[in-house]
């Protein structure tokens, strides 16, 4: 009798904390925009509730001529002043990606900031997901 009690309260107690898991998935702002030559586009996300975990998926395109450039994955906690956290190097390939965590979500704001380089057109899109 105690063994099943003890299987059906650690049952319960994995059921509850499963429960309290909650995840937010969303498209960044400016999201399908397209970076010409030198231009630069930022996509941005609020976060809007504390989060355990928080990732973010950029994903540029080319369009036509040589890409190049840089994502970089930035933070702010006034949505004006960014620090940059991570940087995605973008080469002449057909798809440049790569997702940037930062577990425990720490900041209000995220953005991936795309700079062009040279001669150039590639489509950027930003994908977010947050888990608490």
């Amino acid at each position: 009798m105690k063994a099943r009690f003890f299987i059906l309260a650690l049952f319960m107690l994995v059921v509850s904390i499963g429960a309290d898991a909650q995840t937010r998935a969303g498209v960044m702002t400016n999201s399908g925009d397209t970076i010409v030559n030198t231009a630069t586009v930022n996509l941005l996300f609020k976060v809007t509730t504390p989060n355990d975990v928080a990732s973010f998926q950029v994903v540029n395109t080319k369009v036509s001529g040589t890409v190049a450039g840089n994502s970089l994955f930035q933070a702010s906690n006034d949505g004006t002043n960014y620090v940059t956290l991570d940087t995605l190097v973008n080469t002449n390939v057909t798809t440049n990606t790569k997702i940037f965590l930062d577990a425990p979500a720490k900041y209000l704001w995220y953005r991936v900031s795309t700079t062009g380089s040279g001669t150039m057109a590639a489509k950027t899109s930003g994908y977010a997901i947050l888990r608490r």
